[in-house]
């Protein structure tokens, strides 16, 4: 019977991802949001269970759906959860979370209290079944926390504002953990015979929990960092410890700490997003998003699907006559979070980067429930202490909500942001945006012309061709007078880090050089973007003076010789690195400018930092020429072996060598790489 448990969910397992791909494929180029019509794939399903077939394989897939939505919500909780809050907040923009952070702890901490509230007052006032404080406390705690599941599979399919997406996606992560914190301490209070509610109790509480989720993914971040910044470039590792990670932290949270696994694999997500971002392999990072956005996509078309399922084959006829009260209380969800957003207005738009009128609504009716919510309904709907009754409103009701938010607020999303004008980029934005297709224009227009004079290609169809590509034959203008110095600047800075991030991918800058180049970077982005002075670089390139003092000493020579020299190569390097991007940057600053008198300033002020590298770099050979020869022999050994490595992987490609000849070659050159470096460490 095992077996056959486990080859029915199996089915299950393949049968929902194979129609996620058909469903995915159906729906693009669509106005659909995938998560909104896996759901009602889901809910359809469900419906259909009952019907009987004469068909032996129809009836076995009949029986893995009818296994999938009778399973435990901890396989909600603990299977899907984990993964789908890690992949979240690991491609978010750490340094926009970190300027946001106030305005999303506003609305993931008071402003979810406040909806709990609300929301269990709305329940006692309305519903006629004389619930407890307790039990409408726990109802309102479910139902008031927005999904990160849902609300970023939607956003993820139609914003390109970084910055609104952030500020939802955020919030939804960080209220998910305050709900299930008040969840459960509001589900021992409902089961209590004589409930006593003690206010401090539960600050304290709420106060241990999540401090200790946070300790716990700060702990396990920084560990594993460490063990990771010791591998070379090996994939596997490095990536099988990003799956299993999340799932540990949420357990030492959950079960042996009793804390928020939650707040702990958030914690862990954006530490490895953010700083650690270094300590992984430059070659693996992309490997590694790639396989996270995989995941993401197939754990979110299961728990859409089994969402779908459980709502639509745990509810009764009978509960039918409930409709009204469902439709009452889905109203006032929505009103309350109008109430509190518009409530907590004069303080989001004083906080962070602000909060406009046209991003309130969207936030507003961004306020998705989904899988977390459900899965709460679930575990009260299982708990044998409360009254069966009890347990069947209140997962009528979740489940209800769950699907009338995915499908009312869902689908109406981009209409919505379409009616506000959020479903386009700010008028200053789509000026740069047209520079670069006009950019791109010209290029294309070139090799258009190439392609004609191809003897080869005398028989193309042109005016048919011309029909399908970018073309544009008028010099650009500027539509209409707008402040673009911002937007400029803000994407000569962007374009810098990226540099940055492109060098270190090419092993051309070391952990530390990078690290201290796009923090300065990010400072520079804070408030009105300035391209000069870069003062946070300053603190990094200065020598230890007890380093200095204590190199001749015999004990602790060695150890002060090594610090100062490794500073010395961090000094040269990021030097260096600084110099090259302002290259870079001076030769892309014309392409990108709208008006010439932002593009002078902005020209001037990279010629300073072209300037304060130089000088740095030429400080350096005269006031340590005993480290020169080191340092650069350093550098130029590890840029060669990266070439070295970059040819025999392009000649790989070209079918030159084989792969297994390819791979020993590309061994015995990191094997070198990883050599150097630890010399480079112990010198």
């Amino acid at each position: 019977m095992h077996m056959q448990t486990t080859l029915l969910l199996l089915v299950f397992f393949v049968i929902a991802i194979l129609l996620g791909v058909i469903l995915r494929r159906l729906l693009k180029n669509t106005a659909i949001p995938y998560s909104v019509a896996l759901l009602l794939l889901g809910m359809l399903i469900g419906s259909s269970l009952n019907v009987e077939s004469h068909i032996p394989v129809l009836n076995e897939l009949n029986s893995a759906f009818v296994l999938a939505s009778q399973l435990d919500a901890n396989l909600i909780m603990f299977i899907f959860l984990p993964a789908l809050v890690f992949e979240s907040a690991f491609s978010l923009e750490v340094h926009l979370f970190k300027r946001m952070f106030s305005q999303i702890a506003v609305l993931a901490i008071p402003g979810l209290v406040i909806c709990t509230l609300f929301t269990a007052i709305l329940s006692l006032t309305v519903l006629p079944w004389h619930w407890s404080l307790g039990t409408a406390l726990m109802f309102g705690a479910i139902v008031s926390a927005t999904d990160p599941v849902a609300v970023v599979s939607l956003l993820k399919e139609m914003c390109s504002r970084v910055r609104l997406q952030t500020l939802i996606e955020g919030e939804s992560l960080l209220n998910d953990g305050t709900a299930i914190v008040m969840f459960t301490l509001f589900l021992s209070l409902a089961t209590q015979v004589k409930p006593e509610f003690n206010t401090l109790e539960v600050l304290v509480e709420f106060f241990r929990v999540v401090s200790i989720g946070v300790l716990i993914g700060a702990v396990v971040a920084g560990i594993s960092l460490k063990f990771i910044g010791s591998i070379f470039n090996d994939s596997l590792i490095e990536i099988a410890l990003t799956l299993v990670l999340p799932y540990l932290v949420f357990y030492l949270s959950e079960h042996l700490f009793h804390a928020s696994g939650v707040v702990s694999v958030v914690t862990l997500a954006l530490i490895y997003a953010g700083p650690g971002r270094t300590r992984f392999s430059p070659e693996v990072m992309e490997h590694l998003h790639h396989f996270w956005h995989t995941l993401s996509f197939l754990f979110n078309t299961l728990i859409f699907i089994l969402v779908g399922l459980v709502v639509s084959t745990r509810l009764s006829i009978a509960d039918l006559a409930n409709w009204q009260y469902l439709a009452v209380i889905f109203a006032g969800i929505l009103v309350i979070r109008a109430v509190v957003i518009i409530g907590l207005m004069p303080i989001l738009a004083r906080i962070g980067i602000g909060l406009t009128k046209e991003k309130s609504i969207v936030l507003i009716w961004g306020g998705l429930r989904g899988a977390v919510s459900l899965a709460l309904a679930l575990i009260v709907a299982t708990n044998e202490s409360l009254d069966i009754q009890l347990r069947d409103q209140i997962l009528f009701l979740t489940a209800g909500i769950v699907v009338l938010t995915i499908i009312v607020n869902g689908s109406s999303m981009r209409f919505v942001m379409a009616k506000l004008g959020l479903d386009k980029l700010p008028e200053a934005k789509q000026q740069a945006f047209a520079k670069v297709q006009h950019k791109i224009s010209d290029e294309i227009i070139m090799v258009r012309e190439r392609l004609h004079a191809d003897e080869h290609l005398k028989a193309v169809n042109w005016p048919q061709v011309d029909g399908n590509i970018v073309s544009v034959s008028e010099p650009f203008k500027v539509e209409q007078s707008l402040d673009t110095e911002v937007e400029f600047l803000r994407k000569l800075l962007e374009s810098e880090r990226q540099f940055y991030w492109n060098q270190f991918a090419k092993g051309l800058l070391s952990q530390d050089a990078t690290h201290i180049l796009v923090e300065a970077i990010e400072k520079a982005l804070d408030g009105t973007p300035k391209i000069w002075p870069r003062s946070s670089i300053e603190k990094h390139w200065t020598i230890p003076p007890w380093s200095q003092r204590c190199g001749s000493l015999p004990l602790i020579g060695a150890h002060a010789r090594g610090v100062s020299y490794r500073q010395h190569i961090i000094i040269f390097e990021s030097a260096r690195g600084l110099f090259e991007s302002s290259q870079y940057i001076l030769a892309l600053a014309p392409s990108l400018s709208l008006e010439s008198a932002h593009l002078e300033q902005a020209m001037k002020q990279i010629r300073q930092v072209n300037l304060f590298a130089k000088n740095t770099l030429n400080d350096f050979r005269q006031k340590s020429p005993h480290l020169v020869e080191r340092v650069e022999s350093y550098l130029a050994l590890r840029i060669l072996l990266n070439t070295e490595r970059k040819m025999i992987q392009e000649l790989s490609h070209e079918g030159m060598i084989s792969e297994i000849d390819a791979e020993k070659l590309i061994e015995a050159v990191e094997f070198k790489m990883h050599q150097s470096k630890k010399q480079s460490q112990l010198s």
